[in-house]
């Protein structure tokens, strides 16, 4: 007859894990976290001021609630009826202001279509802060 050898550990002390594994997890979550903050720095776009990225950030959650609303009426608003559909369907409360108190403006034309905010001096155009925003960072002019 053949016996199996007995341990030394108790059921309860089996359970446990071992502290390699508790090492090992440790060290994986360690990782994780360092990558996401090199994921995060190598991402953001470290030419624009705070008021431009702040400005951006909002852009891209206004471009999303137009999307919101092309899935649901299966169209996008008009140029010329702006945020006015949003505004009725209580998506957004009144015409969004820009970090420097200046409306954002919705163009769906040939030369851009989404959301702009036309930078510190609220005119189009400009350079630095007064520079034009949309949701990919400062508007280039199309040639």
């Amino acid at each position: 007859m053949t016996t199996t050898p007995a341990t030394s550990q108790s059921p309860a002390m089996a359970a446990r894990p071992s502290r390699t594994g508790r090492v090992v997890v440790a060290v994986a979550c360690l990782l994780a976290t360092a990558l996401a903050f090199v994921v995060a720095y190598v991402t953001t776009d470290h030419t624009l001021s705070p008021n431009q990225r702040r400005a951006m950030e909002r852009i891209r959650r206004l471009e999303t609630v137009f999307k919101d609303y092309q899935r649901v009426m299966g169209r996008f608003p008009t140029e010329q009826e702006g945020f006015t559909p949003l505004i009725q369907a209580q998506a957004v409360d009144g015409v969004p202001m820009d970090p420097w108190g200046h409306p954002y403006v919705y163009q769906f034309n040939n030369q851009h279509t989404g959301v702009i905010s036309y930078g510190a001096d609220g005119a189009p155009g400009g350079q630095g802060e007064d520079a034009d925003i949309t949701s990919g960072g400062i508007m280039r002019v199309r040639q």
